[in-house]
């Protein structure tokens, strides 16, 4: 499985999460523990969204390898910044640049979306809900599965769209439905939807529960979530976010409003 951030917010206060994920790729003690190795390796990617610009970056490379990429990074991280960043350990797909996330898919309801995830789905489970051929999946991970499915059955970037079809998916969870999405439609707005869910099962065993929790790092005009392993290496007063939760942001012009939900 991966890592993961989001955040929100001032950029010079995002560069440490930053570092930590690139820290926390390298030499993983939740991950080590659990018998898996201790690295995210398979490549990483990032989704940069300020001003009037975004940024969208994939790469085969290990982040903690890739150092003029995160450089190049860290250096735009000023003003008000929206960054989601995700490093690969695959579970399921080929390791390929394909399989790197975030994905980028546009539909034909006019919006596009940026989706990353970590954990595992029921992949031939959500090609059915889709509809999709397998034999055009046959390499794709279950995070690009996923995609496709939403770009095929979701109707709008709208909360009650969205939170009908991610409660959809989430019945093809496997281990973890810990999810960032950022959506971008017509009229040029932009929203976010993050959900952090683990199946029973997979949270009986402290080991997964340690590194698949979701922890939330929040202030008045900040707004971050990040893998476990962050906390290890950026001090910071997370908060641990409970299960089956989701949070849905409107962005606005320097800033955010935020809504907190039950998956």
């Amino acid at each position: 499985m991966c890592r993961i951030l989001f955040a929100a917010g001032e950029g010079r206060e995002i560069a440490p999460l930053l570092d930590a994920i690139v820290k926390a790729s390298e030499h993983d003690p939740y991950k080590a523990k659990r018998g898996r190795g201790n690295q995210h390796k398979d490549g990483w990617g990032y989704v940069m969204v300020k001003g009037k610009s975004v940024e969208h970056y994939r790469s085969l490379r290990p982040i903690f390898e890739d150092t003029p990429a995160v450089e190049a990074l860290r250096s735009k991280l000023t003003g008000f910044t929206v960054l989601m960043v995700h490093t690969r350990a695959a579970s399921q797909g080929v390791k390929s640049l394909f399989n790197v996330q975030p994905f980028a898919f546009s539909t034909r309801r006019g919006f596009a979306f940026w989706l990353l995830h970590n954990g595992d789905l029921d992949k031939e489970r959500v090609m059915e809900l889709g509809e999709l051929d397998k034999r055009d999946l046959e390499n794709a991970s279950d995070t690009y599965a996923f995609a496709t499915y939403l770009c095929r059955r979701l109707p709008s970037p709208e909360l009650e769209d969205v939170l009908e079809h991610y409660k959809t998916i989430k019945t093809t969870m496997k281990s973890l439905f810990n999810t960032i999405t950022l959506f971008h439609d017509s009229r040029d707005s932009l929203s976010a939807f993050i959900t952090a869910s683990m199946t029973e099962e997979y949270a009986k065993n402290p080991l997964n529960y340690d590194y698949g929790k979701l922890l939330l790092l929040e202030r008045e005009g900040f707004f971050a979530v990040v893998s476990s392993t962050l906390e290890l290496y950026h001090k910071a007063p997370y908060k641990a976010i409970p299960n089956d939760t989701a949070f849905y942001l409107r962005f606005t012009e320097g800033g955010f409003t935020q809504e907190k939900l039950q998956l």
